[in-house]
């Protein structure tokens, strides 16, 4: 019988490149994405991801872009945006709150299982009031921390409750068989 050689396999890892806030220059580029110019670079339609969304808001902000060959690429993390000049922290801000924009959820009258999958969840929001339809309710409406609850629609859209806690009596009984 032969012997079979085992061939080791290596794997690049990925370092947390933190980038230098003195020499970032975000703008608005002609079709309204922001873009960057770094060290001399100008990486188009950048893509900004909070990599702790729920506890973070300014800190730990992964600058990616997409290159010539539409491979994601990330530039490096911004440690904290107040480290950027006002006006750099404004532009990423503005861009941060409308792409991570999630309604608060404050009361929920109701909560409806069609018994297909799809529970109807009758809340308030900071939004108003609105009637979200949720499929796979174990994966998007769920505790995140003792307090947290997240939810996700069919739509996509993200709904949170930072502490559940203090809802009314009759939101928490409503939610008590769900999370």
């Amino acid at each position: 019988m032969d012997k079979q050689t085992l061939t080791e396999e290596k794997f690049e890892i990925d370092l947390l490149v933190l980038l230098d806030c003195s020499k970032l220059h975000f703008y608005k580029d002609k079709g309204n994405f922001i873009s960057l110019e770094y060290e001399g670079n100008t990486y188009f339609n950048v893509r900004l991801t909070r990599l702790v969304p729920f506890y973070s808001k300014t800190t730990y902000i992964s600058v990616a872009y997409d290159n010539e060959d539409n491979e994601f690429r990330e530039i490096g993390v911004i440690k904290d945006m107040a480290d950027l000049s006002e006006d750099q922290f404004k532009l990423l801000d503005e861009y941060l709150e409308y792409k991570y924009y999630m309604p608060e959820i404050k009361k929920v009258y109701s909560i409806k299982d069609n018994s297909r999958g799809f529970i109807f969840v009758d809340i308030d929001t900071t939004s108003g009031r609105k009637t979200i339809c949720i499929r796979d309710w174990y994966s998007n409406f769920r505790m995140l921390s003792e307090k947290l609850l997240y939810a996700v629609d069919v739509d996509g859209n993200k709904y949170f409750c930072p502490d559940i806690e203090k809802l009314d009596r009759k939101s928490l009984a409503t939610l008590e068989i769900f999370v």
